[in-house]
């Protein structure tokens, strides 16, 4: 049972690492002023003045919608 809860966990760690790759790329296309750094199940988004941006463009709120 042990290795089937690593195999699936090492999977899932995989997916979660594709999807921020995905999101980096994404967002990099999309915004190419902004700096963007990824890490596994992590991506970060800076620039100036991304807070005003953020509530401007609804692009920025809802980055998930780059993954499809």
């Amino acid at each position: 049972m042990e290795r089937l809860e690593a195999r699936a966990r090492e999977r899932a760690e995989r997916a979660a690492a594709e999807a921020a790759a995905r999101l980096g790329e994404g967002v990099r296309s999309a915004f190419p002023e902004l700096g963007v750094d990824v890490e596994p199940e992590r991506v970060l988004v800076r620039g100036a003045g991304l807070g005003r941006r953020m509530l401007a463009e609804p692009a920025l709120r809802w980055l998930g919608g780059l993954l499809r």
